[in-house]
């Protein structure tokens, strides 16, 4: 019987590995990024100020802060701003937020959570073909890199993120660590997904250093049907590290 079920469970695992990898293809190929984001914002159907994402925000603040201290954290880039929850808290400890999102609506949306506050600005962005401006002492990626298809675009989004920091620079990462299926696959070197896989393959790359990683929540699991459990990773670029690697 348990061999029985163990084939179940394999047929079934790679039955959802082919239904991926059919997403994927469709979203990399066939489908527009823009009005993908832009009908999600428009559906409201993430919501950042929910108490788990609030709890996760904060302890990204707080890390942030053991690793930087209190004091004020200088220009911050944010990839992925949504509806500008996240920015409100970097406006209180940064110099200037620049914050953008690939979706028009929810710039706007930002634009008006943070109308009050001069030091920041948002602007649309998608960050796989647009260029990042200036240099950042802190870039924050969070939620967007589970949306980049294929290792190729992953690296080409790394080495740009890279570039953009300061010489004493920190990048957070926050993803999904997504089911096990997905991230145990096969195809895991040609897509990475999943926060596990993503996290490992940017600390793999000799311009940036991984300081630290956790899970939330803490022990690393879903928290029901809403709430996918997540990898906080941080980094600090590494001067003599090199360029990225394929």
């Amino acid at each position: 019987m348990d061999t029985v079920r163990a084939v179940v469970q394999g047929l079934t695992n790679n039955y959802r590995r082919v239904r991926y990898l059919a997403s994927v293809a469709r979203s990399r190929w066939f489908t527009d990024p823009e009005d993908t984001f832009e009908q999600i914002s428009l559906s409201r159907a993430w919501d950042y100020e929910s108490e788990l994402e609030r709890q996760r925000h904060r302890r990204v603040l707080e890390e942030v802060a053991c690793l930087r201290g209190t004091a004020n954290w200088g220009n911050a880039l944010e990839l992925g701003c949504h509806d500008g929850v996240f920015t409100l808290d970097l406006a209180s400890r940064c110099t200037h937020v620049m914050a953008c999102d690939i979706s028009s609506d929810a710039c706007a949306r930002a634009r008006l959570r943070c109308s009050a506050l001069s030091q920041v600005e948002v602007a649309r962005l998608n960050v796989e073909i647009d260029t990042f401006h200036g240099k950042y002492d802190l870039i924050f990626a969070m939620d967007i890199l589970n949306y980049v298809y294929g290792r190729d675009r992953m690296l080409g989004l790394c080495s740009k993120i890279s570039a953009a920091l300061e010489r004493d620079g920190l990048l957070v990462i926050t993803e999904c660590r997504l089911a096990h299926y997905i991230q145990d696959g096969w195809f895991r070197s040609w897509v990475p997904a999943g926060g596990d896989i993503i996290v490992d393959l940017f600390a793999s790359q000799p311009a940036l250093r991984l300081v630290h990683r956790e899970f939330h929540p803490d022990a690393g699991q879903d928290v029901g049907p809403h709430y996918m459990a997540h990898v906080i990773a941080m980094y600090e670029k590494n001067e003599e590290g090199g360029t990225i690697g394929r």
